[in-house]
């Protein structure tokens, strides 16, 4: 009966997707200039906006001249978040969620605009529990006077995916989707 239960939770979740759109740079020749991109990162949380401001750098900066220092000529925003989703096997049980919320951009160095933290946090109590992640990364990068060059939105179904099995936390799920979406960017400037 539990496996059937499983079965069921899995087919209701819908697969990952990502759509990307292109403006008229050529985004190779973004690769090979002296651009100047500065990472802009929110999550609505202090603690994952310095992660995936990490992630993000490590990642992008492979495709993009990246700087943290001005003079810029550009930016790359990303604002990602991230839901646990989960099946009960077993007794009944509490579910726990931890949230903060910040707001303004995080640039590695703090934050342009207003930065604000809160949380509250409770415990899965008994029972087991099947949990995945549903996450959205969406990145928009421009020039400094508003050009879009090109974003992306990836749409994270941890539910659907194998990788579903071992990526149970937000923060597995925003190194995942960061790596996907600067694979699809490097796809697309190569195209």
């Amino acid at each position: 009966m539990k496996w059937l239960f499983i079965g069921v939770a899995l087919a209701l979740a819908a697969c990952s997707t990502v759509e990307t759109t292109r403006g008229s740079v050529p985004l190779a020749s973004l690769q090979h200039s002296s651009e100047r991109f500065q990472l802009r990162v929110n999550t609505g949380d202090a603690h994952m906006d310095e992660l995936v401001y990490e992630f993000a750098y490590q990642q992008f900066s492979q495709v993009l001249p990246m700087a943290e220092h001005e003079p810029y000529t550009g930016t790359l925003d990303i604002t990602f978040s991230s839901q646990t989703q989960g099946a009960f096997i077993g007794s009944s049980s509490t579910v726990g969620q931890a949230r903060g919320t910040a707001t303004g951009w995080y640039t590695g160095g703090g934050y342009v605009g207003q930065a604000n933290v809160t949380g509250t946090s409770t415990t899965v109590s008994s029972g087991t529990m099947m949990e995945w992640q549903n996450s959205t990364m969406i990145a928009v990068l421009r020039h400094a006077d508003g050009e879009r060059l090109w974003s992306g939105d990836y749409d994270y179904k941890g539910g659907w995916e194998m990788s579903g099995f071992v990526v149970n936390t937000p923060e597995e799920a925003a190194r995942l989707v960061t790596r996907r979406l600067r694979e699809r960017f490097a796809s697309d400037a190569a195209h």
